[in-house]
């Protein structure tokens, strides 16, 4: 019996974390029709700045938060990983860096904590863009939850461009599936 008690809080905890990494935040957007990557599951395709970003052909499109151009997330119950490409505007002088990253993976999650790279890689995309990939553990802002997210960030043409694979830390998607996914991204 403590152990069904045990595993049923474990996973209202679970649901729970989904539902706050969901909200986490300030104003979620309704996702157009233009940004879900046209007719062709599994590719998000911007025009705009001219490249595309791979997710598997199942996931759902969500609605967008913060930078988000587009937010998928995989049909199971937790709605987990979350894949989202963001596009923002560089800093000046703004350099690949993994610290600076993760600096800016805490405030998009307010009260999220224990930020740690567990790797990081200086990769050159298909068009010869410098790309940086990171990947790295962290706390949601629950407390709680455990998070391992993949984020491969490019500055292109004054833009900051990235995209991010988020899931439970040691859950069924690998750390290689993450980052595979994050390396999609290619310029056209």
């Amino acid at each position: 019996m403590k152990k069904l008690s045990q595993g049923l809080a474990f996973i209202g905890i679970i649901l729970l974390s989904m539902v706050l990494l969901s909200a986490c935040a300030s104003t979620p957007q309704e996702q157009s029709k233009g940004d879900t990557g046209g007719q062709t599951p599994g590719l998000y395709k911007n025009e705009e700045y001219r490249f595309t970003a791979e997710y598997p052909d199942h996931y759902v499109p969500e609605r967008l938060a913060g930078d988000d151009v587009f937010r998928a997330v995989n049909t199971n119950a937790y709605k987990i990983p979350v894949f989202n490409v963001t596009v923002a505007d560089a800093k000046a002088g703004e350099a690949l860096n993994a610290k600076v990253w993760i600096k800016s993976a805490k405030k998009a999650t307010p009260g999220s904590k224990r930020f740690k790279i567990l790797s990081e890689e200086m990769v050159t995309l298909n068009d010869g863009t410098p790309g940086l990939l990171v990947f790295y553990k962290w706390t949601f802002s629950d407390g709680m939850t455990k998070l391992q997210t993949a984020s491969m960030w490019v500055i292109k043409n004054g833009k900051s461009i990235s995209a991010s694979a988020t899931t439970i830390l040691g859950g069924d998607t690998t750390p290689d599936k993450l980052k595979a996914m994050v390396s999609s991204i290619k310029f056209f």
